[in-house]
């Protein structure tokens, strides 16, 4: 019985590599499509809705002392984004505005916060006009002052600087969103193409073929080893069978030209697996030649192929490559300097 080893068959890194520089192709179009892509994510959700100007003011406060003379210290990042959002400077600004914003939108365009010194408070405006940043961050540096009035916490604050200038501040990094998506788009791409390689498991050279079925192969018929071994495997042979596992290829084998040469009889036969009629045709006939097409993923088809065949004792005489790749053949036995 006929019996295939995948795991004891070696890796022929040549074929692996003359295979991967015909894909390679592929590996250019992925960087572009994974730049195209990072890129237009990285922009859509930094600035889908457009860009952002903020307008920052820098307040100073100056804290007064509770009884043992240790000033009030309790307001941090938390308490100061909680004040700022509080009636007493929204009501201000929304009126100031005469309405031209809803106090939703004001919530969200003004934010406040101190960082490790908690005498500086960063007062920041960000809208998507910067003309509207800075209205609204001239409008907070009126009422902002004003607030130390309302807390015995806070005896004054003062503007150190004013927002009069709205920077951008979408955040936009297109180099890096850029480069991510080169990096990507090689790396999968290159990982594809390997592992696409190294799981195919079409035959594409004879001594491939008979390395994992143990079957002679002739060649291709542009081989020129291909005729001296026709005549010398299949002498005595007047009577040849040749199983096409691919019915299409009946047309495509260039076996024509040598049958005219040595006037042999041919039996064209099909698929035996799916066409049981064939095993007496084959039967008849003093040779089987087993035709495969080079490239194909039809591994399991062939397997299935032989296993019937050997239920049915028929030995399986050789073997041949029809359209197989010229190129790759002629570069895989191309002599190395």
């Amino acid at each position: 019985m006929w019996e295939c080893e995948y795991s004891r068959e070696p890796v022929d890194y040549r074929l692996l590599w003359l295979r991967f520089i015909r894909k390679i192709w592929i590996i250019p179009i992925a960087v572009l499509a994974g730049i195209i892509l990072v890129a237009a994510c990285h922009f859509y959700v930094k600035a889908g809705g457009g860009r952002t100007y903020q307008a920052e003011s820098l307040f100073y406060i100056d804290f007064a002392e509770d009884a043992q003379g240790k000033e009030y210290d309790y307001y941090n990042y938390f308490t100061w984004g909680e004040v700022i959002h509080t009636d007493f400077f929204m009501d201000y600004v929304y009126e100031k505005m005469g309405g031209a914003l809803s106090e939703d939108e004001i919530l969200s365009y003004v934010t406040a916060t101190v960082d490790s010194d908690v005498r500086y408070l960063y007062v920041r405006c960000a809208t998507h006009s910067p003309e509207l940043s800075v209205k609204l961050a001239s409008i907070l540096e009126e009422i902002v002052p004003k607030f130390a009035d309302t807390r015995k916490e806070i005896r004054s604050i003062e503007l150190a600087k004013a927002g009069d200038t709205a920077r951008d501040s979408s955040n936009l990094r297109m180099g890096n969103a850029c480069f991510l998506g080169a990096c990507l788009g090689f790396g999968i791409s290159f990982v594809w193409i390997l592992v696409w390689l190294i799981m195919d498991a079409a035959v594409y050279l004879p001594s491939s073929l008979e390395k994992r079925y143990h079957i002679t192969c002739l060649g291709a018929a542009f081989m020129p080893e291909f005729a001296p071994n026709w005549k010398h495997v299949l002498k005595g042979a007047e009577k040849i069978a040749a199983v096409f596992g691919d019915e299409s290829l009946q047309e495509e084998t260039g076996l024509s030209e040598i049958l005219e040469e040595e006037k042999r009889a041919i039996v064209s036969c099909r698929n035996p697996v799916g066409h049981p009629e064939e095993l007496d045709r084959i039967r008849e006939c003093d040779a089987v030649l087993l035709v495969l097409r080079a490239g194909c993923r039809n591994d399991k088809v062939l397997e299935r192929l032989l296993e019937q065949l050997g239920r049915q004792d028929i030995k399986v005489t050789a073997a041949i490559l029809a359209c197989a790749d010229e190129k790759l053949i002629s570069r895989y036995y191309r002599k190395q300097k």
